[in-house]
């Protein structure tokens, strides 16, 4: 399977406290954004991150680093879930981004960007029926993962230079990084570790070492979740 493909996986914080509603943008602020590009059996990832405090300028530089990285490499776009949240988002912050008169051509090239996106998640609920979550209409990542028989790497604090009292401030009492951290404490303390100049700090340094980690982690599992889910469902 050589196609040329794109990944690609958001990583967002809730500076205001937990969302109510995972459709409001207004809700959400873009932190990191985990990015890959597979053809002919090589596969490249990187992240990218934000560079500056929560004021729409960083947004606006984070969404053309996106959109340029992919532009560059081309392919059939990847996400999971990506129609009801990665997808919705980015249309939404390009729209914001446009309007305050920071990059006027964003709306159209993020449409440009998501013109061939191809949604895992309502793929793997037509492969694993049984794996859809009670009141849910698709299955969760790993749990789609463990199906297709897909490794999903695991971030664990401990191979980080964070100190149980920082992450006790945060509310961190897990021993694995959750998407529900980097919402709820990580990538705001990121962000405003940035904005406040502590880049230098090993804190810091450690900090973003683990987001850079965790957001990358989910970009090579999609590749062979789309590879899996194509035999399956053409098998069925």
């Amino acid at each position: 399977m050589n196609d040329a493909r794109l990944a690609l996986d958001i990583e967002t914080a809730c500076p205001d406290g937990p969302p109510s509603d995972f459709r409001n943008t207004d809700e959400f602020e873009l932190v990191a954004v985990g990015l890959g590009a597979s053809q002919n059996d090589e596969t490249e990832v990187t992240v990218a991150l934000r560079e500056g405090d929560w004021s729409v300028e960083h947004t606006a530089a984070l969404l053309r680093d996106v959109v340029e990285w992919c532009e560059t490499r081309g392919g059939t776009v990847l996400t999971y879930n990506g129609r009801n949240f990665d997808e919705h988002h980015l249309r939404v912050w390009a729209e914001q981004v446009a309007d305050a008169g920071m990059w006027a051509d964003a709306p159209e090239r993020i449409e440009s960007l998501f013109s061939n996106h191809v949604d895992l998640a309502p793929l793997a609920a037509e492969a694993f029926p049984h794996a859809v979550r009670q009141n849910r209409e698709i299955p969760a990542l790993w749990k789609a993962c463990e199906e297709a028989d897909v490794d999903q790497p695991s971030v664990w604090y401990d191979d980080y230079g964070l100190s149980r009292a920082y992450l006790d401030g945060l509310g961190i009492d897990d021993p694995h990084v959750t998407g529900m951290h980097v919402g709820e404490g990580l990538g705001a303390a990121y962000v405003e570790g940035v904005a406040a100049g502590l880049d230098e700090t090993r804190t810091h340094a450690e900090l973003e070492r683990l987001l850079v980690d965790y957001a990358a982690g989910d970009i090579e599992p999609l590749f062979s979740l789309h590879d899996s889910l194509r035999r399956v469902l053409a098998e069925a």
